[in-house]
């Protein structure tokens, strides 16, 4: 992976909107956020526009984004939130200019598309909280991290041992994010290989019935089989309905790995939930899963 320098405070960020316009005021807090920690954040010209569901039209989107890797000025990116649309303009994105001065791009959600291109072109990124959520409360902790990853080069997660955690430790790659955007993406050039991998998976709002049904297409593409570890994160009302599959989300995980040995972990902080932590993704982390707690660390 191509090393991306660390922040400092002077720096420039680039705000905007690849997918969904932001959906309340909320952002505006977050952005003041980064200006706290001494960055100088600058604005897309499209960031506030709308076209329907998207933050304007795929050109304007486009624009945007191409405008921000080519900076070389820029040293990060930072989404307002997800949504949809990103994958729509993957494809007519140049990043010739970006490989000369790569940098930090951070979010989750439908931003998993581009993390995931970025993968697999070669670069790191990080999985994480967005200016849209960056003041959710029980979001404190992680937004610390996000600093320390941002501008230290270090992160050091430690959570408490689910019951139904698969023990073992792991050094590799966290790659992934939002379940539907990672089997959404296979088959396209956009889509990293994951041997070897701690592989990170959560969603929102899909039915039980899809979640399994996207654990299968993982499996029956030998998707699960080479994995180093995985990390089961916030799976938010994703609930059974009227077509009902009688299984939890941990049940439907453990019966999709059961002829595997990696260790799994269940309730980690990351997704659609409070506390997102952040996650760098592209570069060797360390996970150790034992019956007391969970630590997942990485220094650069």
């Amino acid at each position: 992976m191509s090393q991306i320098p660390l922040l400092s405070k002077g720096d420039k960020v680039a705000i905007l909107s690849p997918a969904s316009p932001p959906k309340s005021s909320n952002w505006i807090n977050g952005v003041q956020i980064l200006s706290d920690w001494g960055l100088e954040v600058i604005f897309s010209p499209n960031h506030m526009k709308q076209h329907f569901g998207l933050a304007g039209t795929d050109e304007e989107r486009i624009s945007d984004l191409q405008w921000a890797l080519d900076d070389p000025s820029i040293k990060a990116i930072f989404p307002i939130r997800g949504g949809y649309g990103s994958s729509r303009i993957i494809d007519s994105l140049n990043f010739n200019l970006f490989a000369d001065s790569p940098k930090w791009m951070v979010g989750f959600s439908d931003i998993t598309a581009l993390l995931l291109h970025l993968n697999k072109l070669g670069f790191a990124s990080v999985h994480g909280p967005m200016p849209h959520n960056f003041l959710q409360i029980g979001g404190e902790n992680a937004l610390i991290n996000l600093h320390k990853l941002l501008f230290q080069g270090t992160l050091h997660i430690k959570t408490p041992s689910h019951s139904k955690n698969r023990y073992g430790e792991a050094t590799g790659q966290v790659i992934g994010g939002n379940l539907s955007l990672i089997v959404h993406l296979i088959g396209t050039p956009s889509f990293p290989d994951l041997n070897g991998k701690i592989l990170l998976l959560e969603e929102v709002g899909e039915r039980l019935y899809h979640v399994d049904r996207m654990l299968v297409q993982l499996k029956r593409a030998g998707l699960l089989s080479k994995l180093s570890g995985l990390l089961i994160g916030g799976f938010t009302d994703c609930e059974e309905a009227s077509l009902a599959i009688g299984k939890t989300i941990n049940e439907l995980i453990l019966e999709h790995t059961k002829d595997y040995n990696y260790p799994i972990v269940f309730d980690f902080p990351s997704g659609h939930i409070p506390d997102n932590q952040p996650i760098p993704m592209g570069v060797n982390t360390n996970l150790l899963v034992s019956s007391r707690e969970v630590q997942l660390t990485y220094h650069s």
